[in-house]
């Protein structure tokens, strides 16, 4: 039981260190389009009929969001009176993709597939908004988008000037706290819970190639199961690595990427439980359709299927029944967790939630709300830098300000390979001396960090010089096998000379590897 519990705070605090950055991401886009866009501006941008599905997958694509931040967003596009298709395509397309995830699966996973991923996300994507609209949508659905954007149009828009500013930032925080906030603790608690109470290592077995219900046993296991897209990315990359279901990825992709239990409760409580249930069976369908329909054509059948895996060690409880000190191993998993880029984006998330609780508390009656939508009495022509520019301008270089973010974000979280290649010696330092001296847990956390550094070396490479040697990727490839069995050899408690040998191995293939990420990248023409 303890084990349990030690889990359950675990993941949780790993979902929400997780979840902050894209969270806020959403709550910000939602408060630029209300503010800045402007509910008209918005029906605009994301447009009606077959035009508008595609530019709601096209949009979610850009933006860096995931299963509980596009909420926001979806709920800013419903209150505009975007039509309930478009809104739907974008809710499933937004958490699947965005550039820094793009980038890890073109670099670490098989590019063909990735693209074909992407692909097929529009298909199902539309394809949902489609059926949305056909089957699932009541008669009043068009009546209620139309009475939906009246109402927002009567809203006054926000005042030019810093007021605009000001009050991007209120909406953002008044978002964070407001009925969503109940959507995105339900999302991160459910996936904590079943996270802890599913056995330790007990899928490491599971989603294999051979085995023809891998995409089924991976749509039960990742649609209550919270992913951010880049996390789901990285163990879309390990199970091609280690030959399991190309079916199960897609599904992984799809659901364990796209859809979480906060999200599905949102559109049951927006939409209706019982079309919601029926809409999203459906989709599922679809999902497994293609699953099983791109597992022979797009599984590489050159890759050794191994006989396990630590993909999936994220969706199982991390402790042994009966290990000692959990609440000790917990902090160190945690601090793993929590890096620089992770501590700015959850205090960032705290203080827009203190922001926005002070808000509600001292604004009741709405003062703040009519200061910042009350043009001044009189408004004096500024100089050629300080002159209103209008809301829509402003928007559309908001979210291409966002885009912008991700990409600088892929930079600063793949490193040049320099910077990689030292901390990877140190790393390797710790976790050979770790195995040596039979600190198996320590050796198993810096194995899991030289894992994770060896991804981003070859990532940092590969959006530096448009290019990645095959060969040099083959050598990164069997060092992270050499790592994972000699992670195994010490959970297995095998013998000090047969760790020696494991260890041997090891920097063999990192010498190899070092050798070919040393060489001075060619910079881009």
């Amino acid at each position: 039981m303890s084990a349990i519990c030690w889990g359950f705070v675990l993941r949780l605090g790993q979902g929400l260190i997780e979840a902050s950055l894209t969270l806020l991401i959403g709550v910000a886009v939602a408060a630029i389009l209300r503010r800045m866009v402007t509910p008209a501006g918005t029906r605009k941008l994301f447009g009606r009929g077959a035009k508008g599905l595609v530019r709601g997958w096209l949009a979610g694509m850009l933006l860096p969001v995931c299963s509980l931040g596009v909420i926001p967003v979806a709920r800013e596009m419903r209150r505009s009176g975007v039509p309930t298709g478009t809104v739907l395509a974008f809710v499933l397309a937004a958490p699947l993709l965005n550039p820094i995830s793009f980038l890890y699966g073109l670099t670490l996973a098989e590019p063909s597939t990735i693209l074909a991923f992407s692909a097929a996300s529009l298909l199902m994507t539309t394809l949902a908004g489609v059926l949305w609209e056909r089957v699932f949508a009541p008669a009043d659905d068009a009546a209620r988008s139309e009475e939906f954007a009246r109402l927002a149009d009567l809203d006054p828009p926000a005042a030019q000037g810093p007021r605009r500013i000001l009050s991007v930032l209120t909406t953002a925080s008044k978002e964070l706290v407001g009925r969503d906030l109940i959507f995105y603790g339900v999302g991160l608690l459910g996936s904590a819970l079943l996270a802890a109470v599913i056995p330790f290592g007990s899928l490491q077995n599971t989603m294999k190639h051979s085995d023809p219900t891998s995409p089924l046993l991976m749509a039960a296991v990742s649609v209550p199961i919270y992913s951010s897209p880049l996390t789901g990315m990285m163990k879309i990359g390990l199970m091609f690595e280690h030959g399991n279901s190309i079916g199960a990825a897609f599904v992984l992709f799809a659901l364990g990427i796209g859809v979480s239990i906060g999200l599905i409760l949102w559109l049951s409580v927006e939409f209706g439980v019982g079309r919601i249930v029926l809409w999203l069976a459906c989709y599922v369908g679809v999902i497994l359709a293609l699953a099983y329909i791109c597992e022979p054509l797009l599984y590489d059948t050159a890759k050794v299927e191994v006989d396990h895996t630590h993909a999936f060690d994220d969706y199982s409880c991390p402790f042994l029944s009966g290990s000692n000190d959990l609440e000790g191993a917990a902090r160190i998993k945690l601090a793993e967790k929590y890096g620089p880029l992770e501590q700015t984006s959850v205090y960032g998330l705290l203080g827009l939630l203190m922001l926005g609780a002070v808000a509600h508390r001292l604004d009741r009656t709405q003062r703040l709300e009519r200061w910042l939508t009350t043009a001044p009495a009189t408004r004096v022509a500024g100089p050629w830098w300080n002159r209103a520019v209008p809301g829509y301008v402003l928007g559309a270089v908001s979210l291409a300000g966002l885009v912008l973010f991700s990409i600088i974000g892929a930079y600063v979280f793949y490193p040049a390979p320099d910077e990689v290649l030292t901390e990877m010696s140190m790393v390797r330092a710790e976790a050979v001396v770790a195995a040596r001296t039979g600190r198996v847990e320590e050796s198993s956390r810096q194995l899991e960090r030289w894992d994770l550094l060896s991804r981003k070396l070859q990532v940092g490479v590969f959006i530096r010089t448009g290019s990645l040697d095959p060969k040099a990727a083959e050598a990164a490839d069997d060092m992270r096998e050499r790592i994972e069995e000699l992670r195994d050899g010490l959970r297995a408690g095998e013998s000090r000379d047969e760790i020696a040998e494991r260890i041997l191995t090891l920097e063999k293939a990192y010498s190899v590897c070092r050798r070919w990420f040393d060489k001075e990248p060619k910079a881009i023409p």
